[in-house]
């Protein structure tokens, strides 16, 4: 996949938001019935006052719908993942960035994972456990060949141990 020294850079796909779209989906479908059935009120039962916010509410719903899916979106569009040869680093946030690191030779066990959707879509999560005090469990989610960053990222592990004299004793 890559040269031993290089680094690697990977991203969450927007898989993760499928929920998020079928909600939004399911959400506007509802307020179109609602706004339908809003418009077989008699008039008369509505004050004149509040006709047109009342016409315009489902409007209304169906922009903050929108508004929280292109929020979804955008979180996971700012996630970036970098695995250095000395470190794992995790860039986040859309307005207050975020960057955490976490030193390669803290690394202790390893989980990949990956449901039959990902599979599909040639994506998995990777599950990292680490002696870190602020991340003892870190995980890259619904990243792009997770078997191959696994193997890259144990070997870095591995080498990063050696070259700093670390070693694992529970």
């Amino acid at each position: 996949m890559t040269d031993k020294n290089e680094n690697i850079r990977c991203k969450p796909s927007q898989l993760v938001n499928l929920k998020y779209f079928f909600g939004v989906l399911i959400v506007l479908i509802v307020i179109r019935i609602i706004k339908d059935l809003m418009l077989q009120i008699p008039v008369e039962l509505v004050p004149e006052k509040l006709e047109v916010q009342i016409i315009r509410t489902p409007q209304y719903a169906a922009i903050v719908a929108l508004l929280f899916l292109g929020y979804r979106i955008l979180k996971i569009w700012c996630i970036h993942y970098e695995i250095t040869t000395g470190e794992l680093k995790h860039t986040f946030g859309i307005l207050h960035r975020r960057h955490d690191f976490i030193e390669l030779y803290r690394v202790k066990d390893f989980h990949v994972d990956r449901p039959l959707l990902y599979r599909i879509f040639g994506l998995g999560n990777l599950r990292i456990y680490t002696s870190d005090k602020t991340s003892p469990e870190f995980r890259l989610v619904a990243i792009r060949k997770p078997q191959e960053i696994y193997n890259i990222l144990r070997e870095r592990v591995e080498q990063n141990r050696r070259e700093k004299h670390v070693f694992e004793v529970d």
